[in-house]
């Protein structure tokens, strides 16, 4: 089989890829990208397919990172693999755990009040 056919293949049987990290640091045009070619540049990366132009070529040297990257695609998988490399090294210390305490003196409840009653008299100050 070519290898022109074995990229098309590759692409049509796998279907969409599923970016499996945060999405927080990708515009909707990179998510798209990742989706539909994901798997054939894991396999670019991987050495499951050789690379078939000066471009996918280029695209591997960006995966290793002896290069930076140009493109969009490059882009694309550029960041997906350096955000999938950050989370396996932190894990769970970048999701944020945000729990308020109660003040001792103040229960959150009346802190909401006093709030509400500032902003009613500082309103109706600034009316008159």
């Amino acid at each position: 089989m070519k290898e022109i056919t074995r990229h098309q293949n590759l692409i049509k049987r796998k279907g969409t890829f599923i970016v499996d990290c945060s999405h927080a640091i990708f515009s909707e045009e990179e998510l798209d990208t990742l989706k539909k070619y994901g798997h054939w540049f894991m396999a670019l990366t991987s050495g499951e397919l050789n690379p078939i132009s000066e471009l996918q070529g280029e695209f591997i040297k960006v995966a290793k990172r002896e290069k930076n990257p140009t493109s969009p695609f490059e882009w694309a998988w550029f960041k997906y693999l350096g955000r999938k490399r950050i989370e396996e090294e932190h894990g769970d210390r970048l999701k944020i755990q945000y729990t308020p305490k109660e003040d001792s003196f103040y229960s959150r409840e009346m802190a909401k009040q006093q709030k509400r009653m500032i902003f009613s008299v500082v309103s109706k100050n600034h009316k008159e």
